[in-house]
């Protein structure tokens, strides 16, 4: 009888405990959602550093316009870690006339290549030789390309800036969770690694194969 009744005590005390933090918005330990712990690493407000007078394209590049009227273009933080150690190992060439959607710069990871596409037209008037080849702590200082183009103004409201870029980029993050789960050869890989702070381990992005390379750039590359 004590047994029970300390069972029942137990339970009860549990259950009370659960519609207080329901009401409080909170979650009981035992409880937590899957993604709980993935989101408090990784999407904390002061961990997403968005530079002023600076946008962001579906496409995982940056744009700003210079006092010149040249657009820098580089590669967002996403993209630069979204695949690990990712290098750009190609840029389109200085004179080079591009539409908006043709391949700006080329990244490798592993032995895997991906394509970044430029998010405006325009004329390459300049390529950053520092960005080749190298890794780069800081996408925001490193400006892969500028553009002299004429459909800069038509089309900012393709991209976003300030708090809808922070919040962009924190569906992002959930929705490349849930991309590595089901396309890396160790899914269980995917959820330990987020839920340590956001670091992907090798294993994990080498095992992502030529197909699953084509369906990263379609889910998350393209205009």
């Amino acid at each position: 009888m004590v047994a029970i009744f300390v069972l029942t005590a137990f339970l009860f005390f549990i259950l009370v405990d659960l519609v207080v933090l329901k009401f409080q918005g909170k979650y009981h330990p035992a409880f937590e959602p899957t993604f709980s712990q993935f989101d408090l690493s990784m999407f904390e407000k002061n961990r997403f550093v968005i530079p002023q007078n600076t946008l962001f394209s579906k496409g995982h590049t940056w744009l700003k316009e210079d006092e010149n009227g040249l657009v820098n273009i580089g590669i967002d933080e996403f993209g630069m870690t979204a695949l690990g150690m990712l290098t750009i190992s190609n840029c389109a060439l200085a004179g080079k006339t591009l539409k908006r959607g043709d391949i700006l710069f080329e990244g490798n990871y592993g032995n895997n290549k991906v394509k970044f596409l430029s998010p405006i037209s325009g004329t390459v008037q300049s390529v950053n030789p520092d960005i080749l080849s190298k890794n780069i702590s800081d996408p925001y200082k490193n400006w892969g390309v500028q553009l002299l183009s004429k459909d800069f103004s038509e089309n900012r409201d393709k991209f976003f800036s300030g708090n809808d870029a922070v919040n962009w980029i924190k569906k992002e993050y959930i929705k490349l969770k849930s991309f590595l789960d089901t396309h890396a050869l160790k899914p269980e890989l995917a959820g330990e690694t987020m839920f340590d702070g956001g670091t992907l381990s090798n294993d994990m992005l080498y095992s992502l194969v030529d197909k699953s390379t084509s369906d990263f750039e379609k889910e998350f590359l393209s205009l």
